[in-house]
């Protein structure tokens, strides 16, 4: 994972070079270089930076290390001060098909752009909602799953040192 103690995991998944050939000097894992393009449906660059302009950490699994669930609702807490430059995101996927979940409310994830609009937390942070009903009166704070079993992936946009050097850590997604 990214953080020992948390679910999230970074999603270049690279091999130990920062690259992508899985070469070693006695094995070329030919499991991870086939399926690694074909899951995520992107084309890496030949190496990762050390520390990536764009930075995504992804999860399938709630703080308790269950697989979540299609029909259950869980939650995020993101703090006040997430460490980017730029914006956050989390964006809810059909583990099914990695794909976007489409619904009436045309709302695959929320971002700290979305923030003015959401209901906040006594700190100033805020809490995510996804799952089937939007949680009563924090509308603004909820990503529709439409049945979907769901997979979160958060992105920090101009991820400053304190993401890298893990002094900042994501809570884990919980089950509501």
């Amino acid at each position: 994972g990214w953080w020992t103690d948390r679910k999230w995991r970074n999603i270049f998944f690279h091999d130990a070079n920062m690259g992508f050939t899985w070469e070693t000097d006695d094995l070329v894992d030919y499991d991870m270089r086939a399926v690694r393009p074909w899951f995520t449906a992107i084309y890496f660059p030949r190496k990762v930076a050390e520390k990536p302009a764009t930075m995504y950490i992804a999860t399938m699994h709630d703080g308790d290390g269950n697989l979540m669930e299609a029909g259950k609702t869980y939650s995020l807490t993101v703090p006040k001060k997430v460490p980017v430059k730029q914006f956050w995101s989390l964006t809810i996927y059909d583990r099914d098909t990695y794909s976007f979940i489409y619904s009436p409310q045309e709302r695959p994830g929320l971002s700290s752009r979305d923030t003015d609009k959401m209901t906040k937390n006594a700190d100033g942070g805020v809490t995510l909602y996804f799952g089937p009903k939007a949680p009563q009166g924090l509308e603004a704070n909820w990503i529709p799953t439409s049945g979907k079993a769901p997979y979160a992936m958060f992105r920090f946009y101009g991820p400053e040192e304190s993401f890298y050097n893990k002094t900042f850590k994501l809570a884990d997604v919980e089950l509501v």
